[in-house]
């Protein structure tokens, strides 16, 4: 073949190598004779094993006999110092794999790399554990040997030397020492022996056998000692060489201005580093030179790594210290409510303050405390303010609300601004009652995990909620029929005062409600009708069961204390114990009276009792179709007043806590139980 044919047959493999993504193996294509000078200038049985293990092609070609040459020379150039001859049961590969072949711990699994014990062929790591375990476990130790035993003893191989397993504080090596012997071996060889015994022939054929398989093991025995000196002269200068280099990195490191850890955790300087120690080489200025551009390279990385390391961590060190000022704030419990986490990080000072990495967590939180940052953060909280109610305004459909009276509150503050997040429709625990968010809760508001996928921590974004069309009508109803504006400031404290007087019409049975809990209680239907009752007739309906405000929220909590008070059968239905109302016809209006007196007190009256002869209450209904925030209250023009009935005359059940939101559940169709719902009949 020419010179040009051997080019364009170079130049098709790299262009078949490229487009198959399959590298060439140049060394492969050698011819033996070049193989064998770079192989015997490794002077390494470890490398021409390491070779021959690679490929078929290899393996035939350096086993072959014509090719023994080569792992006789590493053999005898190995350093520190020969190896010695192998014994006749030893190829030269085969030798070499004994010596250099590492493999699992036979006590724990961990690799190592020589036997610890040449003669049984064992492999220990350096835990003492492992030996300790099987000195114990898998060692027969022969110290006064009977005269019948030496005739199958010698033929096994034992512990060549008290190196192996650190018996003692002088070296004794075999046949001076104590015989330990595998076992297995020992176990194996006396029964061959015993059965011997049984027959003279056999015995003596037994014997013939053990002599000849005494001077083998003899041999190898003097093989074993001699690379246990071997192995503890290779790893001494394993350890000298290890020193050496480090020694010499520092210097190149020095002498290259570079910081000698980040150049060892290079990997191009890290695997020449392994590759010397592992050959016993020093390393060259020359070997570095061949690489300092890919050294150069990954130093940059390390650096680069070190440095993003160091900005995170003093990263989520400020993160820390803001979260710790927002929950100081918390606990302070101020007049105005601070927005979610997430939205606090936005304000442009704690931004600022999160994102100065070079401070201490001391120093962040005592500059977070500190007078001027305080005012910054309070005028900032106000700027957050002012932009989240005009924007949840805009929700409630009041766009660009301005009013010039400082009586008027905000459409974001009134008792019929509530919200419902659109993307998880869930609420935090306070709000569980009402079941939809008020101002407060919509700037803390934080999407929880929905089950399909983890939503994560967003800061406070007014798109993300819609009104509580169906809250919004029926508290837009209660405040009617109480005479109560919405936008009045001191509307939450007048309603407050109302107590437990409103009924829901729109129940099977007859439902008092204190007046936030409309909110919650509305969602139950799709238009909800409502009365204000005086609190005579309140008292007719409820009896002796008045109601117990928080204490479905107690009795769903964790805990063994909730769990033994929802086992407890002190439970009753209300929707069963309240009968049903009836209706008579009555003409249509927004008053309804109940008796034939003439009086009219007004629902803000305080006499409004049993002792009034004619009883006025106000009856209202809303729907869903009202969904304009301007709409007042939809009068109920069925015609119909309810008359209260006396308590049923049957003995009401009684149920534990579970099994009463199973029977709502089953029979009234309750899948949410709510404090209206249950009569717990002991004080818990």
């Amino acid at each position: 073949m020419n010179k040009k044919q051997k080019t364009s047959e170079l130049d098709r493999q790299k262009s078949v190598s490229t487009s198959t993504g399959i590298r060439i193996c140049y060394i492969a294509k050698l011819p033996v004779e070049l193989l064998a000078e770079i192989l015997l200038y490794t002077k390494s049985p470890k490398d021409v094993l390491a070779l021959t293990r690679c490929s078929k092609s290899f393996c035939r070609t350096l086993l072959h006999e014509a090719n023994q040459y080569i792992w006789r020379y590493a053999r005898r150039n190995c350093l520190p110092e020969a190896l010695p001859e192998p014994c006749s049961r030893f190829t030269e590969s085969s030798f070499a794999a004994f010596v250099f072949d590492n493999g699992p711990c036979e006590m724990c699994g961990v690799q190592v790399d020589f036997y610890k014990s040449f003669g049984l062929r064992v492999r220990l790591c350096d835990n003492s554990a492992c030996k300790n375990s099987f000195n114990e476990d898998k060692l027969h130790i022969d110290r006064r040997p009977k005269q019948t035993y030496k005739i199958f003893g010698n033929t096994l191989a034992v512990v060549e030397s008290t190196v192996c397993f650190m018996d003692s504080q002088s070296i004794q090596e075999w046949p001076d020492i104590t015989m330990k012997y595998r076992q297995s071996d020992w176990t194996c060889a006396l029964q061959e022996y015993l059965d011997a015994s049984r027959n003279p022939n056999a015995l003596e054929k037994f014997i013939d056998l053990c002599s000849e398989e005494s001077a083998r093991t003899k041999t190898y025995m003097q093989l074993c000692v001699t690379l246990q000196r071997w192995k503890q002269k290779y790893l001494e200068a394993q350890v000298t060489m290890k020193d050496g280099n480090i020694q010499l990195s520092k210097a190149l490191a020095a002498r290259k201005g570079l910081s000698f850890w980040d150049m060892m955790n290079t990997p191009t300087y890290e695997s020449l580093f392994r590759q010397k120690n592992a050959a016993l080489e020093e390393i060259e200025q020359l070997d570095y030179d061949m690489r300092e551009a890919d050294i150069g390279a990954e130093l940059i990385k390390v650096v680069g790594r070190r440095s993003r390391r160091a900005h995170e961590a003093g990263y989520s060190t400020c993160c820390r210290a803001v979260e710790k000022h927002y929950n100081r704030l918390r606990a302070l419990k101020q007049n105005t409510p601070l927005p979610c986490l997430p939205s606090f990080r936005k304000l442009p000072t704690i931004h600022q303050i999160q994102h100065s990495t070079s401070q201490s967590e001391k120093e962040l939180d005592r500059n977070l405390q500190s007078q001027p940052i305080q005012t910054l953060v309070h005028s900032e909280l106000e700027k957050f303010h002012l932009e989240a109610k005009n924007a949840l305004a805009g929700v409630l459909g009041f766009p660009n609300w301005k009013s010039p009276s400082n009586r008027k509150l905000h459409p974001a503050d009134r008792l019929t601004a509530r919200f419902q997040c659109k993307q998880c429709w869930r609420v935090e625990v306070k709000y569980k009652e009402s079941e939809s968010l008020d101002y407060a809760g919509a700037i803390m508001h934080l999407c929880s995990v929905t089950l399909d996928k983890p939503v994560s921590a967003m800061p406070f974004k007014a798109t993300r909620f819609e009104r509580d069309t169906k809250a919004i009508a029926a508290m837009s109803a209660l405040l009617t029929a109480c005479d109560i504006s919405d936008d009045e400031k001191g509307s939450h404290a007048l309603l407050s005062i109302i107590g437990p007087r409103v009924l829901c019409l729109s129940c099977e049975a007859q439902i008092v409600l204190e007046p936030f809990a409309v909110l919650g209680h509305s969602h139950r239907h799709e238009s909800m009708s409502l009365a204000l009752l005086p609190q005579s007739e309140v008292k007719k309906i409820l009896g002796d069961h008045p109601l117990s405000n928080g204490l479905v929220v107690r009795l769903m909590s964790a805990g063994k204390i909730a769990l033994e008070m929802r086992t407890k059968r002190v439970y009753m239905c209300r929707h069963c114990d309240q009968l049903k109302r009836k209706a008579i016809p009555i003409p249509s209006s927004g008053t309804v009276l109940e008796g034939t007196g003439s009086n009219e007190t007004s629902i803000g009256d305080a006499d409004i009792s049993s002792s009034t002869p004619a009883i006025k209450t106000r009856i209202a209904s809303t729907d869903n179709s009202a969904s304009n925030p301007h709409s007042t209250l939809k009068p109920n023009t069925t015609g119909a007043m309810y008359r209260i009935h006396p308590a049923p005359a049957n003995k009401p059940s009684l149920y534990i806590f579970d099994g009463l939101r199973s029977h709502l559940k089953e029979v009234h169709k309750i899948h949410s139980v709510r404090d209206e719902d249950i009569i717990c009949i002991q004080d818990l």
